[in-house]
């Protein structure tokens, strides 16, 4: 445990230490209209005449405290017109930090009034050295050169500004849309007419279809809905309109003379500062301690896609940034100096590792069958990340870009210490039992960890939450896997069902195996509960019917159970169905214990089991905990009359159109296999279109894809 806590603080607050140890610098933020003004005026006073030895375009200490440079700055100033608050304002940001005293409104006003008994043109003044003398009379500025510089720094710092303001934008329309979503929740969670459920289940859905796969690798379900569509599509627009619209470039702009130099900087300038929006954001979404989750009630599997999807525009803004910035550099001839400066190389490096943890996380062979590898490379890697970030920033006194991203992760990282350390008592011995078939099939195996040793005064838990499962074995006590949890009523315990697949899981089986056992203990340690609950909605219809498939019915089974507030009349209700399809009949008997509950307890329940498998002559195994799967006959006996077990697939449009034909206050609740929900989803809206006017019918999907 101890080992446990010093690996997680050590990745955790890597960026952290690191970062302490140096100098926060931070810079405000230059809006163009307001500072150009000044600069404007320094670049034309500086380039008619010099007042000082140290008189350079880019210095200030001249303008500062010499009394004829600063009424030159005056008069260019009030000829011009400019707003004299912000040209004061600048001033003093320029000449506060080197030890001058401030100016006001009236010091300039006074040294205009002053200077004017004096200025000439440089025609009047006569000849003169421009590199070498310093003058006492003051020079009046040309429009010439002030318009020259006014434009090369507005150019320059509006080209910047854009980024902020697209990046805003697409904070707002995240807050727009989570504002909705959260109002939403709380009409959808209490008005139940059925034109309110079509819009919800119409437009705001998942549609997984099948696996995308590309040359025969397997990328993943294209996990979206209809509004997520729109607005990830919205944001999409407005990063690519914010990268790429309104630049200008002109000949004479003093701080590169080439326009294709000019475009290529303003480039990678803008999208430099407009991809840390996206990427903060895709922080936010991927923290599991989110309050985003509790407002709008979206689950967990809703932000993971917004943060991958945000990751890939951020990771692609930031090559956009280093692709523009290395071309500007080889046209503005610095490009060999340019990898000498160390914010340069951290940029560099930061944006390589930042390509590779998307490209692992996009890719289902490396995230689903090394997961193990893809876990320890995701966060070591996006250590690294963060710490290139801030050496590429903090020189540039961009730091408070990247600070936001560095208290969001520490913070969802602490709380999950707490979650799994306080909340759950720690690391506690429970058992685990291992569900295997009699048919050899090694991808149908199932461990149910029944969890009694917790801290129950802290850890509560609602319908429908789930959980990350910690187990402290020597090389997997860094891992931490989502599960739904399994609890009903009648249980202080809960329970995880857990599908046997590769790396923990496996290992954590063949421990099993090797004990000569069917169960044993571990040590585990529980992050969560996570989740909201369907259970108020539930409550509303006095039907609720199931469509689940395989370990899916993990978190519908606490609904069926808690669905109505009391067994009165129950015999007057009409029966709550559980459509439940399996692979074979080792998952049924991982349920027994809740299956009991609910259909010997008069819960008025009807089950049916769809099990592919399922073979006519199976032998009558007694009920004992075996490795071997029970019968059908021996289920039967088990359970009693209210389940009813079927060879082959669950066919979930008949499902629901039994369900519609039996009950005129419904509601359906799927799980399971994405195609299943998809189907289960598609025959509902078809059947609430028939049956609309009959009664009042409602949709709950429950499935989440990690």
């Amino acid at each position: 445990m101890r080992l446990y806590i010093l690996l997680k603080l050590s990745l955790v607050f890597l960026a952290n230490v690191t970062i302490a140890n140096a100098a926060v610098l931070f810079d405000t933020w230059e809006k163009a209209n307001v500072i150009s003004p000044f600069y404007g005026c320094k670049y034309a006073v500086t380039n008619v005449a010099l007042y000082c030895d140290t008189d350079q375009q880019y210095y200030f200490d001249c303008q500062c405290e010499d009394t004829v440079a600063i009424g030159t700055m005056a008069y260019c100033a009030i000829t011009n017109n400019v707003n004299l608050k912000n040209f004061v304002n600048t001033y003093n940001e320029n000449c506060v930090p080197l030890g001058y005293s401030k100016f006001t409104e009236e010091d300039i006003k006074t040294s205009y009034a002053n200077v004017t008994k004096y200025i000439k043109s440089a025609e009047e003044y006569g000849s003169f050295n421009y590199t070498g003398d310093i003058l006492r009379t003051p020079i009046a500025f040309t429009a010439f050169d002030y318009k020259i510089g006014f434009d090369t720094y507005y150019d320059y710092y509006q080209n910047c500004s854009w980024a902020i303001i697209f990046g805003f934008v697409s904070f707002g329309l995240w807050l727009l849309i989570f504002t909705i979503g959260g109002i939403y929740q709380l009409l959808f969670r209490y008005l139940t007419n059925n034109s309110l459920v079509r819009l919800h289940n119409a437009t705001w859905f998942k549609i997984y279809k099948e696996p995308v796969s590309i040359f025969g690798i397997e990328l993943g379900y294209f996990v979206v809905n209809k509004l997520d569509t729109l607005v990830l599509a919205a944001n999409l627009l407005i990063y690519l309109v914010g990268s790429c619209w309104n630049y200008h470039s002109f000949e004479g702009n003093f701080f590169w003379a080439k326009r294709n130099a000019q475009i290529s900087r303003y480039v990678g300038d803008r999208t430099g500062y407009l991809c840390m929006f996206p990427l903060n954001l895709a922080f936010l979404f991927a923290m599991r301690n989110n309050f985003l989750l509790w407002c709008t009630g979206w689950n967990f599997a809703s932000f993971l896609n917004y943060h991958k999807f945000m990751s890939r525009i951020a990771i692609l803004l930031a090559a956009a940034h280093g692709i523009a910035y290395w071309i500007f550099s080889v046209q503005d001839g610095d490009y060999a100096e340019a990898y000498e400066d160390a914010y340069w190389v951290a940029g560099v490096y930061a944006m390589v590792i930042g390509a590779a943890i998307v490209i692992c996380a996009n890719y289902t062979l490396v995230r689903k069958k090394l997961y193990e590898i893809f876990l320890i490379l995701h966060i070591a890697m996006a250590v690294v990340f963060v710490v290139g970030i801030w050496y590429h920033l903090n020189p540039l006194e961009d730091a408070y870009y990247i600070i936001p991203v560095i208290g969001v992760w520490s913070l969802d990282r602490l709380i999950r210490l707490v979650r799994m350390f306080v909340i759950f008592g720690g690391y506690r011995s429970n058992k685990i039992t291992i569900f295997k078939n009699n048919n050899g099939d090694n991808n149908d195996i199932f461990l149910r960890l029944d969890v009694d040793n917790f801290n129950k005064k802290l850890f509560k838990i609602k319908d429908g939450n789930f959980c990350f499962v910690y187990f402290a074995t020597p090389l997997g006590f860094w891992q931490s896997h989502p599960f739904t949890i399994v609890k009903i009523n009648e249980n202080k315990n809960f329970s995880i069902i857990i599908k046997v697949k590769k790396g923990i899981t496996s290992k954590i089986y063949n421990s099993i195996l090797s004990s000569g056992q069917n169960s044993k203990n571990f040590k585990i340690s529980i992050e969560g509960p996570y989740g909201s609950s369907k259970k108020e909605l539930a409550r509303q219809y006095d039907n609720l019917s199931v469509v689940a498939v395989g370990s899916g019915i993990a978190g519908p089974i606490g609904y069926l159970n808690h669905h109505r507030n009391t067994n009165v009349e129950e015999d007057n209700k009409n029966k709550n169905t559980l459509y439940w399809g399996v692979k074979s009949l080792n998952i049924v008997e991982a349920f027994m214990g809740e299956l009991k509950i609910l259909t010997m307890q008069n819960k008025n329940i009807q089950v049916f089991i769809y099990c592919k498998n399922l073979e006519e002559n199976e032998s009558d195994i007694s009920d004992t905990k075996s490795t071997e799967t029970v019968s059908s006959n021996t289920l039967l006996k088990i359970l009693g009359p209210s389940v009813s077990i079927f060879p082959g697939y669950l066919n979930a449009y008949e499902c629901v159109d039994n369900a519609f034909s039996e009950n005129n206050s419904l509601l359906i609740m799927t799980c399971g296999l994405p195609k299943v929900c998809d189907e289960t989803r598609y025959q509902f809206l078809k059947n609430l279109t028939l049956n609309q006017k009959k009664g009042s019918y409602n949709f709950v999907d429950e499935s989440q894809v990690w």
